[in-house]
């Protein structure tokens, strides 16, 4: 066993250990978010798929004592060992890498994965691209220390592989998830861990290809049928889509700051109160659509969207229903992200616009609708994250169709255009950071 250790430490030291710790970085960064993915899915898809099928009261109480149940679990293993760990995780991330040396402790990694996925397996209305970009960081900048490379630059160098290789897992996105380190993590494009990135994300791919499958996260039918009116919508899709994306930011917040100015229960306790409002939004919408996309990730009726199977009436109810209760748990103190929620929002967004303009007598071609889903998928979560290329590349890679890109791009403009306008100076990370007391360089 010495000797094994001492090999590796040999090994981690030598000529090539720079490039064997990157190595070693992304594996931990892409386990950790494989396990995320495949113990999210196991546990919702034995709750709620399952409780779709049963009577509308077995329906109600199974989704109530769900929600209550994880709520609690996820309020009490952050207040006992992490409160830091609610929400989405990248920001705190972000203060890591830029004010703390990229120092962040196994228990951050641990905590913020199970949490994670109590939470959204559980029902709440949140993502797992945040919390696996942290817990991904956390477990690479852990393992670096304990390896006993402590320094500023090996420490940032780890939480940027790890959150690389995790990104790419999560999504099978590898180019955004570069992209996202660069823009995002370390706010230059020409950041020194650009390699590293590259490599982890790579890793990322074939760890997720290895272990669930090659295939993108969302199958689309080809988009062949796209006629010059549907660039003329693009840009009223795509703005359509970053006004919900500023709309989502400010009432979140606004609602984060007054919970810790005005409640008076426990942290805790309070992702309960968030919990609930998902339950009861998500029952509603349930009991009046039978779509479930209100709970948890909403992958399902996003890909039913997307193959033309949501009418633009249930769309729309969609859309108000999952920005309200993914605001209200996130403000509440919930675990969970915002990638998939404003993903989501941006499509139910893009086919409304669609719908609309096609009942209007805007003569559009057979693939409108989709295209148009797409473009406000990338513009809300730009606007939201501020982040273009990664917007644009995550919604590519997601459903491997180049010929969408053109009309991509042309909503990423107009995104990044309505959050200078209306979205404030910062995008949702930092100003939730700000709200914290916490300011970046």
């Amino acid at each position: 066993m010495k000797a094994a250790v001492t090999h590796l430490r040999q090994t981690l030291t030598g000529p090539s250990g720079r490039l064997a710790r990157t190595i070693l970085y992304a594996i931990a960064g892409s386990l950790v978010a494989v396990v995320f993915l495949r113990g999210t899915n196991h546990i919702y898809e034995r709750i709620f798929p399952v409780l779709a099928r049963r009577p509308p009261i077995v329906f109600l109480a199974g989704s109530f004592a769900s929600l209550t149940i994880s709520s609690l679990l996820v309020g009490l293993l952050l207040g006992k060992f992490m409160p830091s760990a609610a929400g989405s995780g990248i920001p705190q991330l972000k203060a890591a890498y830029r004010l703390e040396g990229g120092r962040l402790p196994w228990r951050a990694a641990w905590v913020k994965l199970l949490g994670g996925i109590i939470s959204l397996g559980g029902g709440a209305s949140l993502g797992r691209e945040g919390p696996t970009v942290y817990a991904a960081g956390a477990a690479a900048s852990s393992l670096a220390g304990r390896l006993g490379y402590d320094t500023p630059r090996e420490r940032t160098a780890a939480a940027a592989t790890g959150a690389a290789a995790g990104l790419s897992a999560a999504f099978n996105t590898p180019l955004a998830a570069i992209t996202f380190v660069l823009e995002e993590l370390s706010g230059h494009i020409d950041s020194h861990h650009l390699d590293g990135a590259t490599l982890a994300s790579v890793i990322g791919a074939f760890c997720t290809w290895a272990m669930v499958g090659h295939h993108p996260a969302y199958t689309v039918p080809p988009v062949t049928e796209i006629t010059w009116r549907s660039y003329l919508l693009a840009p009223v899709a795509a703005g359509a889509a970053a006004v919900v994306g500023i709309y989502f930011q400010r009432r979140t917040l606004y609602l984060r700051q007054r919970v810790r100015d005005t409640s008076r229960l426990p942290p805790w306790l309070r992702p309960l109160i968030g919990g609930w409002w998902v339950w009861l939004l998500g029952s509603a919408v349930f009991l009046a659509s039978g779509h479930l996309g209100v709970f948890s990730l909403g992958y399902g009726d996003l890909s039913l969207l997307l193959h033309g199977g949501v009418t633009w009436k249930c769309a729309l109810l969609l859309l108000l229903a999952k920005v309200s209760a993914t605001a209200l748990i996130y403000g509440w103190g919930g675990c969970g992200g915002i990638f998939a929620p404003t993903l989501f929002f941006g499509a139910m967004a893009g086919f409304v616009v669609a719908s609309l303009a096609r009942l209007s007598g805007f003569m559009l071609g057979a693939d409108a609708e989709l295209l148009l889903s797409l473009v406000g998928m990338s513009a809300c979560f730009g606007a939201v994250v501020r982040a273009p290329l990664t917007a644009l590349l995550i919604v590519f890679e997601m459903t491997h169709r180049y010929e969408i890109v053109p009309a991509l791009m042309i909503g990423t403009v107009v995104s990044q255009a309505v959050a200078r306008l209306w979205g404030g100076s910062h995008n949702f990370y930092d100003a939730t950071l700000e709200q914290d007391g916490i300011v970046l360089d």
